[in-house]
């Protein structure tokens, strides 16, 4: 039932992945499209979930935008809620609801009318906010009003002469403490704190507990490998296929990958609209959930045989080999894991790449195999 359900969303990107254009797919008036360079300028559009290497909204849209790739820009109006993840993300038309943006250069150059959540190395805020703002970075530039409360964690927080906040600022700096003009906010508005003091990417702990932290993370990578050394054993065949597929076209894998899930958890949404529906939703929700943990573990298994073929081995045959292969991914993915910001891109990215191989490979039979 899940499969046929599964089809019958993604059937209509079927013939696109046949040709080198992009991958959509339409419901209603919501647009779902994965590619290489993405220029969204169709009228009339509602939602917007878009995955690709360049993204370009251009055209404006009445609901909210999702967006993921290398490069993101927005030169039309979002309504409602924009999602942007990237390197580079530069916000450069006007949002009405809340905006939350994530890469390692990120710019705000036209109104935020709700709220601002935003991480990157490098930050830059050059036009108003309607509501609170979240700011992560290594450098903030701020030249702008906020109309609520701010809290900005980094270690370098510049203010330009438009910058101003309404409401009160929570600032987390390292040593050198920013200076904040009057201009900006009254000084009795702020309360600050000390990155080496109030925040800690692991708090301290005990031998006992490292020691139990370690046997945990170990006994988790163990799981992991045995379920995709399981995986292997299965289809053999198949995940050597899904490899080559994500290593041939890596950045149309991770789209259809961002495409299959977000069809998934946008037609559970749309069917708990209705009596009859509201039934089915949990199935198609438990459908994206297994998906999901399934491209994880295709992803995982893509790692480790990254390694493997890059060290000069051989296609790993053996029962040995193939548990070799999976726990050197499975060490790899939960080091990466530990690591916070690096945390937030590795398991998405790599879930969604594990499951966008699976839905090529569905898809078009005669893609991925050896020649």
């Amino acid at each position: 039932m899940i499969r046929a359900v599964l089809f019958a969303l993604l059937a209509f990107a079927a013939p696109a992945l046949a040709q080198d254009g992009n991958d959509v797919f339409r419901l209603g008036d919501d647009i779902y499209v994965a590619g290489g360079t993405l220029s969204l300028d169709t009228e009339g559009t509602d939602d917007v979930f878009a995955a690709g290497e360049n993204i370009d909204l251009r055209a404006p849209i009445t609901g909210s935008a999702y967006l993921a790739g290398r490069r993101v820009a927005t030169h039309a109006e979002v309504a409602g809620m924009l999602f942007a993840s990237g390197a580079d993300v530069a916000a450069s038309a006007p949002v009405g609801g809340d905006a939350m943006l994530m890469g390692y250069d990120v710019s705000v150059s036209a109104a935020i009318g709700g709220d601002l959540r935003a991480a990157a190395r490098h930050l830059k805020l050059d036009a108003p906010v309607g509501g609170t703002a979240l700011l992560a970075a290594d450098t903030v530039e701020i030249d702008a009003a906020i109309a609520g409360d701010v809290a900005i964690t980094a270690n370098v927080v510049e203010f330009g002469p438009g910058a101003s906040i309404g409401g009160r600022l929570k600032l987390s700096t390292g040593e050198d403490e920013p200076v904040v003009p009057e201009s900006v906010i009254p000084p009795d508005r702020i309360e600050r704190h000390a990155l080496t003091e109030d925040l800690q990417i692991l708090p301290e702990h005990g031998p006992r507990d490292w020691m139990a932290i370690a046997t945990g993370a170990a006994i988790g990578a163990l799981i992991l490998t045995i379920l995709v050394t399981l995986l292997s054993l299965i289809a053999p065949a198949g995940v050597e296929r899904l490899s080559r597929i994500a290593a041939d076209r890596p950045w149309r894998t991770f789209g259809m990958g961002f495409l299959a899930l977000a069809v998934l958890v946008g037609s559970a949404i749309l069917l708990a609209l209705t009596i009859l529906g509201l039934l089915a939703a949990p199935v198609v929700l438990l459908a994206a959930f297994g998906f999901a943990f399934l491209g994880y573990l295709i992803g995982v298994w893509m790692v480790g045989r990254g390694i493997w073929g890059w060290i000069g081995l051989l296609e790993p045959d053996t029962l040995g080999e193939r548990f070799l292969t999976a726990l050197i991914g499975a060490v790899i993915v939960g080091l990466a894991a530990l690591v916070p910001f690096l945390a937030w891109f590795a398991v998405p990215v790599l879930t969604l790449l594990g499951l966008g191989a699976l839905i090529v490979a569905w898809l078009h039979p005669g893609f991925g195999h050896p020649e």
